[in-house]
């Protein structure tokens, strides 16, 4: 099909009208909407002591983890022997798990969107 072609098609074709009573309908739902009352504002005067109260108290855990793990010398993981026959099965085994992970959020990812 060429461009004269589909512009031809296009200009023969009727005028599309709205079915009877759609306008009413709809201008009568926007003045619905217009006369709905405000929402209801956030209460951030309440809201804010308890988040400052809870930022406050995820500093000091931090400052006392800090402290503890001065005091202890800082973190020694344990060291796992592991023999090098089982490497490569550990090596796949987490690939698998990558490949997983990617396609789950990939899943995911398309939820939201299509949502």
């Amino acid at each position: 099909m060429e461009g004269d072609e589909l512009g031809r098609i296009l200009a023969e074709e009727d005028a599309l009208v709205p079915s009877s009573g759609f306008a009413a309908s709809v201008m009568e739902r926007v003045r619905a909407e217009a006369g709905a009352p405000a929402p209801i504002p956030f209460p951030w005067k309440r809201a804010l002591p308890g988040m400052v109260v809870a930022v406050a108290v995820l500093a000091w855990a931090a400052v006392e983890m800090a402290r503890a793990v001065r005091l202890a010398g800082g973190l020694a993981l344990p060291r796992v022997p592991v023999s090098l026959a089982i490497t490569p099965a550990v090596q796949q085994a987490g690939w698998v798990a990558l490949s997983i992970g990617l396609a789950w959020a990939g899943w995911k990812l398309a939820r939201q969107l299509s949502a």
